[in-house]
């Protein structure tokens, strides 16, 4: 029965030196550890991590896919997220978002609500036209758009006379409390 206590054994491993050198020190990760019922994603090309309720499933990279089909067609699953990273070309998440808006023309009734998510400015925009009704989450970090877009967003649904959120809706909340930033 051995038991020995870790902060010690981390200290004894961090003093190990090999040709001088002290070993390299570990950075802490930003990402948020998984909770019962969710799993880790990293995508360290594109700089981010995320929780993801482990019963979805991630499919290529950036989409996450609520009960994923295998069916051909454009349809992945029932519902998902798919994260975009591109140069955001010295624009603000506000300004990526507003151009779309802009873009989409007049008619519509689009909302815009502003959060932070990881310590950066976010822009949240529902409403806007397209395939399925979607809601997209627009973040600048490190001069880099993330464009997050849920979909087929359906706000929560009446069931029964009450509301009760969709899994989308799970997905979403899930995903943004967790997003973080890699360093």
């Amino acid at each position: 029965g051995f038991n020995p206590m870790l902060g010690q054994l981390d200290k004894l491993v961090q003093s190990i030196t090999v040709d001088g050198t002290p070993a390299a020190e570990s950075s802490p990760t930003p990402c948020l550890p998984p909770a019962a019922g969710t799993s880790l994603y990293t995508n360290t090309a594109d700089g981010y991590c995320l929780l993801y309720p482990s019963r979805y499933s991630v499919k290529t990279p950036r989409f996450v896919i609520i009960n994923p089909t295998n069916a051909p067609g454009d349809m992945p699953g029932e519902a998902w997220v798919f994260i975009q990273v591109e140069d955001a070309a010295g624009r603000t998440a506000e300004q990526a978002a507003e151009a779309l808006i802009a873009a989409a023309g007049q008619g519509f009734n689009i909302t815009r609500q502003s959060f932070t998510v990881d310590g950066e400015t976010a822009y949240l925009v529902d409403g806007l036209p397209g395939q399925d009704s979607n809601r997209e989450v627009f973040i600048v970090h490190k001069d880099r758009l993330y464009t997050l877009t849920f979909a087929p967003w359906y706000p929560t649904q009446l069931i029964g006379g009450m509301g009760q959120r969709t899994p989308l809706e799970y997905l979403y909340n899930i995903v943004m409390q967790s997003f973080r930033f890699l360093p």
